[in-house]
């Protein structure tokens, strides 16, 4: 009986073994096939990502290469629109290239007073030669000089102009306006103007001047000049 009771069991237990057996050799390879797809193992899976990859890598690629372009693209425009707006800056400077603009012609009134204005300077630069007090005295020719720049002057210009040279001129280098004092063709007001001066400089420098006058009697200031020496003395002949 108990041979026949083990020989019930043993088919049983047989079958509970292979399927232990099997169990385990699937759950084996379920974890072989993990491995292998993990450690890229296997070829198709590894190529797989690295397809991905690459298709990332050449999207990336085209991104860079768009963000270039559009760079490239903005950096000419702007290139364009300051040139253009040099051109017109140009234009608007009435110029091209660096060249500058050309002025407009000058109207007949602005020429006569260019050239007016240049006498009045020439006679400013002859006062101004001899603001300083010069140790030697003003040579004739310059006496001369002087008057005869003085009339180049325009009318209106010529009081200020004399009375600019009456302020600036010393004593020492007075003689300069003796050519304007002396010339009985000047305007009463420019003689008057430079008499009422002289008469209020040195005595080394008046006394001369007006015995000067004194020997012309068609000279504007010869009565003046004549009672002047008489009440000083100094009346010539007398």
């Amino acid at each position: 009986m108990h041979s026949d009771l083990e020989k019930t069991r043993h088919p049983g237990s047989k079958w509970l073994v292979g399927g232990l057996i099997g169990a385990g050799a699937a759950l084996i390879v379920a974890l072989l096939a993990v491995a292998l797809w993990y450690f890229d193992l296997v070829p198709w899976t590894r190529a797989g990502r690295l397809q991905s990859e690459s298709a990332s890598v050449v999207a990336q690629d085209r991104k860079m290469k768009r963000r270039a372009r559009r760079i490239r693209s903005e950096t000419a425009g702007t290139r364009a629109q300051r040139d253009v707006n040099e051109d017109e800056v140009d234009d608007a400077e009435g110029g091209v290239g660096g060249e500058a603009p050309k002025e407009p012609a000058k109207t007949e009134e602005e020429i006569k007073a260019d050239e007016e204005e240049a006498l009045v300077d020439a006679f400013d630069d002859l006062t101004d030669k001899w603001r300083e007090p010069s140790e030697s005295d003003v040579p004739m020719a310059e006496v001369e000089k002087f008057r005869l720049q003085f009339n180049k002057i325009p009318k209106d210009r010529q009081t200020e102009c004399l009375q600019r040279a009456l302020n600036l001129l010393p004593d020492e280098n007075v003689m300069l306006l003796a050519g304007i004092l002396l010339d009985k063709g000047q305007p009463a007001e420019y003689l008057e103007l430079v008499y009422n001066d002289i008469l209020n400089r040195d005595e080394s420098v008046k006394k001369p001047l007006l015995k000067e006058i004194f020997k012309d009697r068609e000279h504007p200031c010869w009565a003046t000049t004549a009672w002047i020496l008489d009440v000083t003395g100094e009346l010539p002949g007398k």
